[in-house]
C-alpha cells in the first residue's frame, strides 16, 4: 500500500488561497492543490493519512464525512497519526506505520514544517506562504513515491 501523510493548512490552504469553507466552517482547499492531490493519489495507487493537526476534530470516519466528502477525497482517506503530545510529527508518522496491519509498500509526507526526524528523506515540503502543494510539489511527490523505501521499513 502506498500512503500519504497529509497536513492541510500550508499544503491544501495556503496564504495565497486562505477563503473560509461554507461546508465545513474550517478553510477551503485550494482547487489547485486539490487537482494536485488527486493526480498523485490516481497516478501513485495511494491512500491518504492525515497528519494535520485538523486529525484532532474527529474520528476517521468524521473527517471522511465533515471534511474529505466535499472534495470527493473521502474514499482515500484510511487513517490518522496518533497525537503524541510534545513530539514532532515525525514521530507520529512513525508511530502510526509502527501500528499499521498492512504492509507500506511507500510512503511520502507532504507538510509545510519540516520536524520529520529521520523520515525527513520522504519529505514534500510545501511553502504556505506561495501556493502549497503546486505543479512543482506534485511531480516531485510522484516522483518520491515511485521511489522504493523497502530498506527504510
Amino acid at each position: 500500500m502506498n500512503l500519504i501523510f497529509l497536513d492541510i493548512d500550508g499544503v491544501m490552504n495556503h496564504s495565497n488561497y486562505f477563503v473560509r469553507s461554507k461546508q465545513h466552517m474550517l478553510q477551503e482547499f485550494c482547487p489547485k492543490a486539490l487537482a494536485n492531490l488527486k493526480e498523485i493519489l490516481e497516478k501513485c495507487d495511494a491512500k491518504i493519512v492525515v497528519s494535520s493537526t485538523w486529525r484532532k476534530l474527529g474520528s476517521v470516519k468524521i473527517l471522511k464525512k465533515v471534511i474529505f466528502s466535499h472534495y470527493g477525497l473521502q474514499k482515500y482517506v484510511i487513517g490518522r497519526t496518533p497525537e503524541l503530545r510534545g513530539e514532532p510529527r515525525g514521530a507520529e508518522i512513525q508511530a502510526f506505520m509502527d501500528n499499521f496491519n498492512k504492509p507500506i509498500d511507500r510512503f511520502i509526507i507532504i507538510d509545510d514544517d519540516d520536524d520529520m526526524l529521520h523520515l525527513s528523506d520522504r519529505l514534500v515540503l510545501t511553502s504556505p506562504y506561495k501556493d502549497g502543494l503546486n505543479e512543482r510539489k506534485r511531480d516531485e511527490a510522484i516522483q518520491l513515491l515511485n521511489q522504493d523505501t523497502s530498506i527504510m521499513l
